[in-house]
């Protein structure tokens, strides 16, 4: 019988610490430019985009990936940094990667875009993998990381 349950700070703490990823995968270090190039973008093109509303959403939906995730690993028994990695891969393969892989496919869009976009999910995922994989709780324990 399975007695995880769900570590709430874990999943706050994940979902806050993924929102540091996309700005730094999508800036000019890593794909931005390419990205760009790609979409047809340029910087005037973000002037009337609502910021707020996007942080909020990628806030939003980071929490949503991390509260199903903490969900699916409690009921997998995931209680390792290890474990959390690998399940994440698996649920980003299954459910992010071939769906917009396919959708791409069939939008005529680069699959360079595909492979960058995906990365971001990829990256997030596994940060949230291993934050709850490593963090996990039992009724009556402290949420403080297991050893």
């Amino acid at each position: 019988m399975n007695n995880l349950i769900i570590n709430h700070k874990a999943v706050w703490l994940a979902a806050l610490i993924v929102q540091f990823i996309p700005p730094l995968i999508y800036s000019e270090v890593f794909f931005g430019i390419r990205w760009s190039e790609l979409n047809r973008v340029t910087e005037a093109d973000f002037a009337s985009f609502n910021m707020p509303l996007g942080l909020t959403a990628s806030f939003l939906t980071g929490l949503i990936a991390a509260y199903a995730m903490s969900w699916l690993f409690a009921r997998m028994n995931i209680d390792s940094g290890y474990k959390g990695l690998l399940a994440a891969l698996i649920i980003w393969f299954a459910f992010g990667f071939g769906e917009l892989f396919t959708i791409n496919l069939f939008s005529l869009r680069n699959m360079q875009l595909t492979f960058i976009d995906e990365s971001v999910v990829l990256i997030k995922y596994e940060v949230i993998g291993v934050i709850l994989g490593s963090w996990t709780r039992r009724p009556g324990t402290t949420t403080e990381p297991e050893a």
